[in-house]
């Protein structure tokens, strides 16, 4: 077990803590002007991060045994993230709907964090060395990139 935490694990805290202040103001937001620009901001953070993650970093823990299951798990808290999201942005940014179903999404990225963070986080610590850590994080800065210019 390693004592600290990898470059790689610190930097999806950071997304994670990026993601969850965009959610806590879109919660309190009023406008739809302003809705759209945080929900804009919000699909940018979270999409690339989430496919970037599934595939630098989800795929390889779902080739170990004792990390397959949680990593399964992640996959499928994804899909619904995507589901629901997807749902957000085709609803009017004005309607009552919208805010209940914003609070609620965050409430899935709230849970699926600290899952992440604890369980997913602790398989990784004992499945992967310091290498593939590396090349995992070289691997989701590469995928994020490249998705987050496809985004509008």
């Amino acid at each position: 077990r390693r004592q600290n935490m990898h470059e790689f694990l610190e930097e999806l805290k950071k997304d994670h803590q990026e993601v969850k202040d965009i959610l806590e103001k879109l919660k309190s937001s009023g406008g739809e002007k302003s809705r759209e620009k945080l929900f804009l901001e919000l699909k940018k953070e979270i999409q690339p991060h989430m496919k970037a993650e599934e595939k630098a970093f989800y795929t390889i823990l779902t080739k170990e045994k004792e990390s397959k299951e949680n990593a399964l798990e992640g996959f499928e808290e994804h899909h619904v993230t995507e589901m629901v999201l997807k749902e957000l942005d085709k609803m009017g940014k004005a309607e009552e709907r919208w805010l209940a179903k914003m609070k609620v999404f965050a409430e899935l990225v709230d849970h699926h964090v600290e899952e992440e963070e604890s369980k997913i986080f602790q398989d990784a610590q004992s499945v992967l060395d310091d290498e593939q850590m590396d090349e995992i994080l070289e691997e989701f800065n590469e995928q994020k990139e490249q998705l987050r210019k496809k985004i509008k």
